[in-house]
This record gives C-alpha cells, structure tokens and sequence, in this order.
C-alpha cells in the first residue's frame, strides 16, 4: 500500500491497468487536504488516497485479500479476531466455560508469547 496525491479527484474502487493485464489498483480512503500552488500561492485541493496493487482485478475475493494482506502482513486480523472473542467471553463470564478451554488454552498461550 501507498499513498498516492492527486489535484482531481479519481474514483474509488478497482482500476485496471490498459495493458490486457490482469493487474491493477484499488482507491481507498480519499481524504481533501490544501496545498499552496508554489506559482500562484493560492490554496488548491489535493485528494489523498491509499492505493493497493493488486495482481488480478478478475475476482473481487482476490481484490478483498490482497488489500486484507498488504494492510496487514504480518496475519494482525487473526490477533485482533482473537483478542476480540477472548474480551466477548470475559464480558459475558463463558470465559472460563469448558466449552472454550481450548480457546482459553490457546489465547493464554498467544498472549504469554507477545
């Protein structure tokens, strides 16, 4: 992922490239900022997005975990999943259930290790 900048504003979503590949980009997260133009100074928008390339546009699932895997490389989606079920067992007192000593077993063992 990079971030890209641009004075028009682009459309989110896949762009494929004009190549006949099957590769392309995803748009995400446009943000407005100003800038001064350094011949006018005057303020002008810039449209601010994160960018994603993406080797095949064909199928959106491919799409959907390409942009996953580049936001989190490093499998940061099964950490907060995890930590995420162990809070809603906490709340709810099934924490310490026998029913979920082995995710108990497994969270306890994930956290010790970080």
């Amino acid at each position: 992922m990079y971030e890209e900048r641009l004075y028009e504003r682009h459309a989110l979503g896949v762009e494929k490239f004009n190549n006949g590949d099957k590769a392309g980009r995803y748009f995400a997260n446009e943000r407005i900022e100003s800038e001064t133009n350094p011949d006018t100074g005057e303020e002008r928008p810039v449209y601010v997005y994160d960018v994603y390339e993406i080797d095949d546009t064909r199928d959106p699932h491919k799409v959907k975990d390409s942009v996953i895997e580049q936001q989190h490389p490093f499998g940061d989606e099964t950490k907060i999943l995890r930590k995420t079920l162990a809070k809603i067992l906490k709340e709810s007192g099934q924490y310490d259930d026998p029913e979920y000593a082995e995710f108990k077993a497994y969270n306890e063992f994930a956290e010790s290790v970080n």
